[in-house]
């Protein structure tokens, strides 16, 4: 009768292969063996059908995963930054060539352009001031 107590599933491999990897193989086992919620149905009932493919046994949802756990790292982060670019969340990730400006920070250049643009000519009693036009032409000589 073999003793596999402290190993676990990993004891079929004996002295082979090292600790450490008997004791990575073994995580990986016990990972891939617990429940886990279905993210339709709510239910204990995923079950692993081949290597990243994962089944309700409620709801017969069948999607991809991980090769030995139904959501990984990757997906939760990749999950995270399609819902902030489908929400148009200001922290979402944007292309370099955009440049994105909250509407409580315009930049200071556009502030003084709409106040000289806005602001009324001020007439000192009577007097008229005379705009000088310049065509492109006399700019260039």
């Amino acid at each position: 009768m073999a003793r596999t107590k402290k190993v676990g599933s990993t004891g079929r491999y004996g002295v082979r292969y090292g600790a450490k990897l008997r004791r990575r193989v073994l995580d990986i086992d016990r990972k891939r063996a617990e429940p886990v919620r279905c993210p339709a149905c709510a239910t204990k009932a995923l079950r692993r059908v081949a290597v990243g493919l994962w089944r309700c046994r409620k709801c017969e949802l069948l999607f991809a995963g991980g090769a030995y756990v139904p959501f990984t790292d990757a997906g939760k982060a990749a999950k995270r930054v399609i819902a902030q670019r489908v929400a148009g969340d200001f922290l979402a990730l944007r292309s370099d060539d955009e440049e994105v400006v909250p509407e409580f920070m315009t930049p200071l250049s556009k502030e003084i352009e709409e106040s000289t643009e806005t602001s009324p000519i001020e007439v000192d009693e009577g007097l008229e001031t005379e705009t000088l036009e310049v065509s492109p032409e006399e700019g260039q000589e």
